[in-house]
């Protein structure tokens, strides 16, 4: 069950076996089925997921109440909200499950214990901010932003996630593009057309 997660660190940075039997050790696996949310705006924020299974959504509302998809996570990823997650505040987004998905969590406390216990951790979780910090800064550039003609961030959304085109709910994944439904439906007919 944990064979992806102890490759994903293996590459990521040199921890121990012993370090890696620690890591395994302490954390919790979790079924979340589909349309189940892992995480509500305002919960305290103390654990941060891994998707072993599934894929995931982050949304926000607005100040009209409207729903807005932030990010896509799909398995292999670490996810969750880092900003309340490290400085231990309530969460401010919400996280859907938008297949039957598996997740593993790892508490705050024990991620802060194992920096002194596991040499090479603190560089594990910094190669792990580092990739977490280029991605955001990558979709609010490319994709879900205005400037962008929406053919172009859908074509950016395929280049970048080829495989979670046809994964992703329409209504989501318009969400996250910033464009409407319709919009999204044209443009998916237009690149089978010239596919």
């Amino acid at each position: 069950m944990f064979e992806t997660l102890i490759n994903t660190i293996r590459q990521t940075a040199p921890v121990s076996e012993e370090g890696i039997e620690k890591i395994i050790a302490a954390l919790r696996v979790k079924h979340v089925k589909k349309k189940k949310n892992l995480l509500n705006e305002g919960d305290l924020a103390n654990t941060i997921f891994y998707v072993n299974e599934g894929l995931f959504r982050h949304y926000i509302f607005d100040e009209q109440g409207i729903e807005h998809t932030i990010d896509l996570v799909a398995q292999h990823n670490w996810f969750g909200d880092a900003k309340a997650f490290l400085s231990q505040e309530p969460a401010e987004i919400n996280i859907e499950a938008l297949e039957d998905s598996q997740v593993f969590l790892l508490s705050h406390d024990d991620l802060n214990r194992f920096y002194d216990e596991i040499p090479m951790f603190e560089r594990l979780v910094r190669k792990i901010i580092e990739r977490y910090f280029v991605k955001s800064i990558e979709r609010s550039k490319k994709i879900n932003r205005v400037g962008y003609p929406a053919q172009e961030r859908y074509l950016e959304f395929l280049r970048s996630h080829p495989k979670l085109g046809n994964r992703v709910p329409s209504i989501y994944l318009a969400s996250y593009l910033g464009i409407t439904p319709e919009t999204l439906s044209r443009l998916r007919s237009q690149v089978l057309k010239h596919s």
